[in-house]
């Protein structure tokens, strides 16, 4: 019977193919529901054409990759590997009356070779040396050449190879390590750090994108120092001479607070106060768990410059992306804590 292998953090879920259409998607009516922010509502569907089975893109965002190769409407066969947005699986589809001709052909047959050459200890020990294996002549070798090449190797003795250290291991997809070994190592002070997104962030996507009543509560919170700043320059206008030095100061520091604070918080610690409080973080589109940099964040206050009006409306739509998510390749999902 045809399946799915589904390749999530927490190991491989198999979903076997009983119906003629699968449909696939983020939302509850999905036969197979992949709740990741880079899946659409109703991303995809698979189909059993006769005795096969074909895989066809439902308008997603993101789009469907049959083997790397984005398409539109693709045949599946067995082993080929679909990535929808973030999410990866396998398609199996195994043939057990094929598997046993093949394997009958191939008794008789010298097993292929898979891509590792074999070598002897001899041979290897000749490859680090510098001699030819035995069986072959060994060239003769000048006075001059011996004396800039260094001492000879005495025959018979194989020379001590060092370990190699094995490569790091890659890390998993969505892992994110920052720069910043923990928040007080940053230029914001630690009393402020501690009503930030800790530094690594260890809450989990929840799979939703912010809705319009979260998103909105959130910036009201990053807006209230701002408001509190403008009263007191206000009050403090009052009094003689100072309002002339007070305005363009709380300009200033308005203007700091909106595109480079702002911006920094979103960059390094995925969100502002007012994103933590509502349980919300900047993430790139095609990673629910990274971090964008300074420079998208900065697109986004210029998004949201751009959104006075209807442009904040957008978020009451399907995608629940607004301006300043659009032209900065950037989504506000919800995490557990």
């Amino acid at each position: 019977m045809a399946k799915l292998l589904v390749h999530e953090s927490a190991g491989v879920r198999e979903f076997e193919i009983i119906d003629n259409e699968v449909h696939m998607g983020r939302e509850l009516d999905n036969t197979l529901r992949l709740p990741d922010p880079s899946i659409s509502r109703h991303h995809c569907v698979i189909r059993k054409v006769g005795g096969s089975f074909e895989i066809q893109d439902l308008q997603s965002s993101n789009g469907v990759l049959v083997n790397g190769n984005r398409v539109q409407s693709s045949p599946l066969r067995d082993g080929d590997r679909i990535t929808l947005g973030q999410v990866q699986l396998t398609f199996q589809d195994p043939h057990p009356e094929v598997s046993a001709t093949v394997a009958v052909s191939v008794q008789d047959v010298p097993p292929a070779p898979t891509g590792t050459v074999r070598m002897s200890a001899d041979q290897l020990a000749a490859i680090h040396i510098g001699t030819p294996p035995a069986g072959e002549p060994e060239p003769k070798i000048q006075l001059q050449q011996q004396i800039a090449t260094g001492p000879v190797p005495t025959p018979g003795v194989r020379p001590s190879i060092p370990p190699v250290a094995p490569p790091p291991a890659p890390k998993a997809f969505g892992e994110f390590t920052n720069p910043l070994a923990s928040a007080s190592d940053g230029p914001i002070p630690g009393f402020i750090a501690a009503y930030l997104p800790p530094i690594p962030d260890d809450a989990q996507p929840t799979g939703e994108r912010g809705d319009f009543l979260t998103r909105l509560v959130a910036v009201i919170i990053d807006v209230v120092p701002l408001i509190s700043l403008y009263i007191a320059a206000f009050i403090l206008a009052f009094i003689p001479f100072l309002g002339c030095l007070i305005f363009p100061l709380v300009s200033l520091t308005g203007l700091a607070y909106t595109f480079l604070f702002i911006p920094y918080c979103e960059s390094h610690f995925g969100g502002s106060f007012g994103k933590k409080a509502m349980k919300l973080r900047i993430v790139p589109e095609d990673n629910p768990k990274g971090r964008i940099d300074f420079g998208t964040a900065i697109l986004r206050r210029v998004g949201h410059i751009l959104n006075f009006g209807i442009g904040y409306l957008i978020v009451l739509g399907d995608e629940r992306k607004h301006v300043g998510d659009m032209i900065s390749k950037s989504v506000c999902i919800k995490v557990d804590r």
